[in-house]
């Protein structure tokens, strides 16, 4: 297994090639020859292609609208009968296209958060964040903290559903009825709390648009968590859930993100490196099996982490202003519920210059690709659930 101190973005500027290094959290020049050497550099192209030949082997679609996946997606499987040998995979009707570069940081930011509506406000505080650090913008210590507890709240939400599609595909609906359920329950009170159930509109450039009740949130949430690891201790003892997932699609890669990659046993959270969550203790969750199930009991586990890290954040703390210095060469990153996502930009009279965002559905997807080999076609739903992959994420941001 490749070490850490690997490539985990890619990007042109002004005719120049520049490489993501991700134990350096920064981006240095490279070639293409370098990149070339990496065996999962198509990936950065959004290419998953893994075409196979051989006597008896056929190729055909899954996709790309079908049942048990809720994003269009078009997989093309090599086979000679039952497993699956290797398979192709089509992002490409649904990939979004979001043109920042020209525009104010105002409109980048509100353009931004629309990238996976499901993890906008990751997607907004990286970039909010950024800019905050780019241009020396302090923030208070109550608006970096009313941050972290709703990108925690984010991470709930994100993990229930994940959890509760999981179900569905592994034919457990009272359990997906009921996850749903919960989830819901929590994204009204963010509603209540915030003006908005997505959290779209809430960060701004330097703060919060908008007053945001924590209170009502946290409480909410914290009856939400303690139902859903109820329901999660339930499906431990089903054989027949357990059954479905265990020892499904292993992906045991290094460049893979967040859950996928700690459920391979590598212990990279990028919140133990983010300066947002300097002094706020906590263990990432780790399991070794690197399959569907290991993965569900790592993002199951998230959620009563995250809900300690709420509480450690509902308690007064530091006051006054924060503000982390930014360097030459950053990449700028944070913790999605799927993984981190890595950002490089240049700001010119006010207006986004050049920008390039790597997200975790990236390199998740090839991830999947590599460890469906040896699976049967009926696997595909709840592996792929399993990842946390949104093909929204896929699009490009220039």
């Amino acid at each position: 297994m490749m070490a850490l101190d690997t490539v985990s973005g890619y990007f042109t500027r002004d005719g120049r090639s520049y490489c993501i290094i991700d134990s350096d959290r920064e981006f240095k020049e490279c070639t293409d020859d370098i990149i070339g050497t990496l065996d999962y550099s198509e990936s950065f192209r959004r290419i998953y292609s893994h075409p196979v030949s051989g006597e008896n082997v056929f190729k055909f679609n899954y996709g790309p609208s079908t049942g048990g996946m809720i994003e269009t997606l078009d997989l093309k499987i090599y086979t000679y009968g039952e497993r699956i040998l290797s398979l192709d995979v089509l992002p490409g009707y649904k990939q979004r296209q979001i043109r920042i570069a020209g525009e104010s940081k105002d409109l980048a930011l509100l353009r931004i958060e629309r990238l996976n509506g499901f993890h906008s406000f990751s997607y907004s505080t990286l970039f909010s964040s950024a800019v905050e650090r780019m241009l020396e913008i302090p923030v208070s210590q109550e608006v970096r903290y009313a941050r972290i507890i709703l990108l925690e709240i984010e991470r709930i939400t994100s993990h229930i559903f994940k959890t509760a599609r999981l179900c569905e595909s592994a034919s457990q609906n009272i359990a997906s009825y009921a996850l749903m359920g919960l989830r819901e329950r929590l994204m009204r009170a963010i509603a209540e709390g915030t003006g908005h159930r997505y959290l779209f509109g809430v960060n701004k450039i330097g703060g919060l648009r908008r007053k945001i009740d924590l209170d009502r949130i946290v409480k909410v949430a914290r009856g939400v968590v303690k139902e859903y690891v109820n329901i999660r201790n339930g499906l431990f003892v089903s054989r027949i859930f357990i059954d479905r997932i265990e020892n499904t699609c292993r992906a045991e890669y290094s460049f893979a993100r967040g859950p996928v990659l700690r459920a391979a046993g590598i212990r990279y959270d990028f919140r133990m490196h983010d300066p947002y969550y300097s002094g706020i203790d906590f263990t990432p969750v780790t399991q070794n099996g690197g399959d569907s199930l290991s993965r569900f009991l790592v993002f199951s586990e998230e959620v009563e982490r995250s809900m300690e890290i709420i509480e450690k954040c509902m308690t007064p703390g530091e006051r006054g202003n924060f503000l982390i210095p930014s360097h030459e060469n950053e990449a700028y990153g944070i913790e999605t519920p799927s993984g981190d996502a890595r950002m490089v930009f240049s700001i010119n009279n006010d207006h986004i210059g050049h920008i390039y965002l790597r997200t975790p559905s990236i390199l998740n997807l090839e991830a999947f690709a590599r460890g469906i080999r040896g699976n049967v076609k009926t696997d595909i739903p709840f592996a792929l659930e399993s990842f946390g992959i949104w093909v929204s994420e896929l699009g490009d941001v220039a």
